[in-house]
């Protein structure tokens, strides 16, 4: 359609450049649409006093493995690891992504994660936002929410994010942003925008990682410690470390930002990094495939206890040949390579039960009207008709968890070992 003045013609194309819901790119609204139903999506949200939640899938409420060693272990009961991996879930993945077609995924809930959806769908509604394929994030959501009650179609992945390398709240929320929270184990993917709750990262499969890491920016490392045989003249390299971290040039010597840097690490859009992407992702995938690295790890855990059980063998036959008719024990104990005692989420649920607590307070002390008369009785009253005065009334999610978050360190003095050595007491 096409719309004509007496001095312009506007195509309706022109005007639609918002992205109207999560699984498609092509469909899109005009500003003002937008806005539109955002203001419809609040009203809806505080008629039942929820807020919207956006969940990271990958390490913040789930893990997942191509490693078939797990699909091994969980057929034979008397494998150390049987007891931890026994309720982990399995699907075949056949689309075009990333290595062998056809290859059988391993997921690990994070423990208590039923509970935890159950609980936080009464405070908000959910939203899947991952760097997986769009497929991958379906097959997750069938078994996180088999029934379609906590997440039904909001699922965004990669392939309509409309970026590879970070994540932005506008590709949801493309008009408001001050009801939405975020839990995810990766920050910087976020700009750490302060809607982020930060979650402990779940690395339940020992040194798989984000089997979805080559499409994120990478993982800064540490700095390397200084030589103990430095001498006092050499420069430090602690500040060599920090100025390339601060001041981070290219190879004509102009200085690079941040966010620069961040997204040159992650590989932007550009057709041929997404190759290169996309290329070691399978290649990562195919090793797991082939070198088992969960099955290397416990072979290495078990040498390791057969060492250590040959000495206390040795030792225990030392001590019975000192004693006479004492028994020798030549028990074998096989210690587990995979631990699962996670509790993050535990603890997320009470941070994101107090956000929720702290917005509607703030929220209804705004839009308490008067204590009296027959006008105040009718706008308290249950079908009370959220107007656009209240709308705009509405806290900002960022300020009530910046005011909480300040409180976590309140009254507590953070010295830096530089000033204070370890190992000296205070007092002294």
């Amino acid at each position: 359609m096409t719309t004509v003045t007496y001095n312009t013609v506007t195509r309706d194309t022109a005007r639609a450049t918002v992205n109207a819901v999560h699984g498609h790119t092509s469909l899109l609204v005009s500003r003002a649409e937008a806005s539109k139903s955002d203001e419809e999506a609040k009203r809806r949200l505080l008629s039942s006093r929820k807020l919207s939640l956006v969940v990271d899938l990958d390490q913040t409420i789930i893990q997942a493995t191509v490693d078939p060693t797990v699909a091994e272990w969980q057929k034979d009961p008397q494998n150390p690891n049987y007891p931890a991996v026994k309720d982990v879930r399995a699907f075949q993945l056949i689309d075009d992504g990333p290595g062998a077609r056809g290859c059988w995924y391993y997921i690990k809930l994070r423990p208590g994660l039923e509970e935890f959806l159950s609980t936080i769908s009464k405070y908000y509604e959910l939203h899947i936002y991952t760097m997986g394929t769009r497929t991958y994030a379906q097959n997750i959501a069938k078994i996180v929410d088999p029934d379609r009650k906590i997440f039904a179609d909001r699922i965004l992945s990669r392939d309509e994010s409309g970026s590879l390398t970070v994540k932005n709240l506008k590709r949801l929320f493309p008009v408001d942003t001050k009801m939405v929270v975020i839990i995810d184990d990766r920050g910087d993917v976020w700009h750490w925008c302060h809607n982020l709750v930060k979650v402990t990262p779940y690395d339940f499969f020992v040194g798989i990682g984000d089997i979805n890491s080559s499409f994120l920016p990478k993982r800064p490392g540490l700095e390397p410690r200084p030589s103990q045989s430095a001498s006092p003249d050499a420069p430090d390299p602690s500040v060599d470390a920090q100025s390339a971290v601060t001041s981070p040039a290219d190879s004509t010597g102009s200085k690079v930002s941040a966010i620069d840097q961040l997204v040159s690490m992650g590989g932007g859009n550009d057709p041929t990094k997404l190759k290169e992407q996309t290329s070691e992702q399978g290649e990562a995938i195919t090793a797991q495939l082939t070198d088992r690295p969960l099955l290397q790890k416990q072979k290495i855990l078990d040498a390791a206890e057969e060492d250590s059980n040959g000495t206390n063998e040795q030792s225990s036959e030392n001590d019975a040949a000192s004693v006479p008719d004492a028994p020798v024990e030549t028990h074998k104990y096989r210690h587990n390579l995979l631990q699962d005692n996670d509790t993050e989420l535990r603890y997320l649920q009470r941070s994101l039960q107090s956000v929720h607590s702290a917005f509607f307070e703030e929220y209804d002390r705004r839009t308490a009207g008067p204590k009296d008369g027959r006008v105040a009785e009718l706008r308290s009253g249950p079908n009370v008709n959220l107007t656009t005065d209240k709308l705009d009334s509405l806290p900002d999610v960022t300020s009530i968890m910046a005011a909480m978050k300040m409180k976590v360190l309140k009254g507590v003095h953070i010295v830096f070992s530089g000033v204070m050595p370890l190992g000296v007491q205070p007092q002294k």
